[in-house]
């Protein structure tokens, strides 16, 4: 898997459960947050940042082994228990380094870390809103690969719209998954600019 980790372009495997360690334990323990991202001591990790809601903001890490996995950093004063429903959650850890951290210091109202991580599997993919043919940029080819994904998929979206509350196009993702997996086939380009099949399902990744 290539993907875009903090302005590198990476081969990455995802991280299994068996691949976290006592040295992950220890970057865990002793992340910081500044310029919205993680910082680990370990300088060969990387860290790009996915986005935020009302409860927590989200990251992408990428270890010392390649390995790729996601952080979820919770303000647990607004946490409503949103979910990756349907994936794996490695663990969870409280660190020091981020507790009453605000996501945005210039900010009045909104996130303030309490110190609660979650560290779950990476999803590779992009928002219900728009599937993308090129990762560095949209393009016109977005919406009609949209328009027939969501033609395709669009059972399963309903599906988790009358199973699980406030699903909308920012917490369903298109997951880009291997040739060789389940989903529907696409050619897309990749984070190298390289046209690839891959295959394209549905992955929630925050609902409750």
């Amino acid at each position: 898997m290539i993907v875009d980790v903090g302005g590198a372009v990476i081969e990455v495997s995802k991280a299994v459960a068996a691949d976290f360690t006592d040295w992950h334990d220890q970057q865990f323990a002793a992340v910081t947050f500044a310029d919205r991202l993680l910082h680990f001591p370990d300088p060969r990790w990387r860290c790009a940042y996915l986005g935020k809601g009302e409860e927590k903001a989200v990251f992408c890490v990428c270890d010392h082994r390649q390995r790729v996995f996601v952080i979820e950093v919770i303000d647990e004063r607004t946490y409503l228990n949103g979910r990756f429903v349907t994936g794996t959650y490695f663990f969870e850890r409280r660190v020091t380094g981020i507790s009453g951290v605000d996501f945005d210091p210039r900010a009045l109202i909104g996130l303030r870390f309490t110190g609660l991580i979650k560290v779950r599997d990476f999803v590779d993919g992009y928002e219900w809103a728009r599937f993308q043919w090129r990762r560095d940029r949209q393009s016109w080819l977005d919406r009609p690969l949209t328009a027939v994904l969501r033609l395709v998929l669009g059972g399963r979206y309903e599906a988790y719209q009358q199973r699980y509350r406030d699903v909308h196009e920012r917490n369903v993702l298109f997951e880009v998954r291997t040739r060789n997996t389940s989903g529907v086939p696409v050619l897309a380009r990749d984070a190298a600019g390289r046209v690839r099949l891959v295959r394209v399902g549905l992955q929630p990744v925050d609902l409750r």
